[in-house]
């Protein structure tokens, strides 16, 4: 084993996350502290129709300004909730649209440097506008369709530099959910 644990403490707990402080021991002998941040899996929707491609703009107060990305969240209210219910809800409150399809793209890591956290990527087809439901804490939030070319575009230009938005729409390019077609 590289590291053991040789103590574990949480640090801070709030409904959408815990950070816990590890002391470690590594393979050769020395110790040290290790932090890890405890957060539930989450979603991610790439909602397509027509060469288009729906993005949510919203203000991240990490960052001090608003950015495109995916529509993506969690329901740290429902833990039970399958990622496909926690996809059509969220695509639903986010966007107002339903998918006529959902597909499963895949799974991937968030940060693994500090966090075992993930989410769960679905490409969202057959779109219907059915009426957006935002959450108190996505105040403001807004929704645009772009062309897939032009989100390709921003990606490129670093204009969405949002990881998981660019991680899982390059997932259903390899997986050829989304075609060099749906570029033009």
């Amino acid at each position: 084993m590289e590291i053991k644990t040789l103590s574990s403490k949480e640090i801070y707990r709030n409904r959408w996350m815990s950070l816990k402080e590890d002391r470690i021991q590594r393979a050769d002998g020395s110790e040290g502290i290790y932090s890890v941040i405890e957060k539930s899996d989450f979603v991610v929707i790439i909602p397509v129709e027509n060469n288009e491609i729906y993005l949510v703009e919203q203000y991240r107060y990490p960052l001090g300004r608003k950015t495109k990305e995916l529509p993506q969240g969690s329901w740290e209210c429902s833990p039970d909730a399958t990622p496909e219910e926690v996809a059509t809800g969220e695509l639903k409150e986010e966007t107002g649209l339903k998918a006529g399809k959902m597909e499963y793209v895949g799974y991937q890591k968030l940060a693994q440097g500090y966090s075992a956290q993930g989410y769960h990527i679905y490409l969202a087809t057959q779109l219907e506008f059915i009426g957006q439901e935002l959450d108190e804490e996505e105040y403001g939030l807004t929704v645009e369709k772009i062309k897939i070319s032009e989100f390709c575009r921003l990606i490129h230009d670093g204009e969405i530099s949002d990881a998981t938005s660019v991680t899982a729409f390059l997932l259903a390019m390899t997986k050829k959910m989304i075609v060099e077609s749906d570029l033009d």
